[in-house]
């Protein structure tokens, strides 16, 4: 039902933005004709069709992780390395989050249930624990499609994307600590960590090593190597079928799961929609407009984020539907990295606070959790992030 519910979304949201493209150049001046043209050369586009490999490849890498149980022996390695009961309630929620997937957070909200109740908590504090530890990878995480399409939309290396949003990762983390697990009990030990005390470190460390070989591996080849993005996870993606062992039916699943014909769709659309506000002219009247109302391009690039985040929850929507428009606004003679953390941060934090996101629905339909306690619980984390945002913004502009 979840992943029903994402794909009718996904397919909502590409089918409107074609609309828009087609209503934009029409209302612009365009033929019918030049619309068509510039929809079919958006479409087949090198960006356009490298974006939608990565995006494959990405869906594939985490379907084999899946069958080869990758994510299972993760869990266990974590559980005996981290014995402190305080971190250990957020691990299945962090490190499924490692993992891009439809209403993830519905998945490892058992593993936060049992622990949770012998700790006493709330279940508005479960469902804010479990909700916001998974998503704290989201900001610049390589395999999530919002980072990997901010990279395509704004024709930047995505190891460019991850180092420059990353402060927010770590803002992130350091927020769901502060508001979250300093609140937490000390002094109880999980029944998981527990069955863990038999094993020795070397061993929880090995597991954590295999389990996440690949995720690494990926990540050393594009930041550290310098490899194009799709490379790496082509090199990747070939490496774990050679060594993997799995049956070809089992290969063949994973690779059925990954062709997502509505992620596909909305790649193209939103590259689509770029195109035709930069060929039809839309892009510099937009922008000539909100310029002369005298609204602050930092106001702007936060705002028009933020209400797409809201309206939507899903990051997609937001960085493909607004930062084709908020491009001027983030460039002069090349990209101001710190405008794009802001714009992102705008973003995510309206995806964060949405009420149709379908992690904190379902988490907290899981918890049976007041929705009113719950956004009292993400308020203050989610604005801390976005002031750490707006704190390395104007203190790169001091120190230029």
């Amino acid at each position: 039902m979840v992943a029903e519910q994402s794909k009718k979304g996904t397919w909502q949201i590409g089918i409107g933005m074609l609309a828009i493209s087609l209503t934009v150049g029409l209302l612009f001046g365009m033929s019918s004709f030049s619309v068509l043209k510039e929809f079919t050369e958006a479409a087949i586009h090198i960006d356009t069709l490298k974006l939608v490999g990565i995006i494959i490849l990405v869906i594939f890498l985490g379907n084999l992780l899946k069958e080869r149980g990758h994510l299972e022996q993760l869990m266990r390695s974590l559980e005996t390395l981290i014995r402190l009961p305080k971190v250990s309630i957020i691990i299945p929620s962090a490190f499924i989050g490692l993992l891009p997937m439809p209403a993830g957070a519905l998945l490892s909200a058992p593993m936060v249930d049992e622990p949770g109740d012998r700790m006493g908590l709330s279940p508005e504090t479960k469902t804010f624990l479990n909700y916001w530890f998974r998503h704290v990878w989201e900001y610049s995480w390589p395999l999530y499609p919002g980072v990997i399409i901010a990279s395509g939309v704004l024709d930047v290396p995505i190891r460019e994307i991850i180092i420059h949003l990353f402060p927010l990762t770590l803002a992130a983390i350091a927020s769901g600590a502060i508001f979250g697990l300093s609140k937490l009990p000390s002094g109880l030990t999980t029944s998981s960590v527990q069955k863990q005390k038999s094993k020795t470190q070397y061993h929880g460390l090995r597991d954590l090593l295999v389990s996440t070989w690949p995720i690494l591996a990926v990540i050393l080849l594009v930041i550290i190597f310098k490899l194009e993005y799709i490379i790496a996870l082509f090199i990747i993606v070939i490496v774990l079928v050679a060594l993997g062992h799995l049956q070809s039916q089992k290969i063949g699943r994973a690779l059925k799961r990954s062709l997502s014909p509505q992620m596909i769709l909305l790649i193209v659309s939103i590259m689509i929609f770029k195109r035709i506000l930069q060929s039809s002219g839309a892009l510099a009247s937009i922008t000539d407009f909100l310029g002369r109302m005298g609204i602050s391009p930092l106001i702007l690039l936060f705002g028009i984020p933020f209400l797409v985040g809201v309206l939507t929850g899903i990051p997609v929507a937001f960085v493909g539907g607004t930062f084709p428009l908020l491009l001027p606004f983030m460039t002069q003679s090349e990209l101001n990295f710190t405008y794009l953390m802001l714009a992102y941060v705008g973003g995510f934090s309206g995806v964060l606070l949405s009420p149709v996101h379908l992690c904190l629905l379902f988490t907290k339909e899981y918890f049976k959790a007041d929705f009113k306690k719950v956004y009292r619980l993400l308020y203050p984390p989610v604005s801390l992030v976005v002031l750490v945002a707006i704190a390395i913004l104007f203190l790169s502009k001091l120190l230029t």
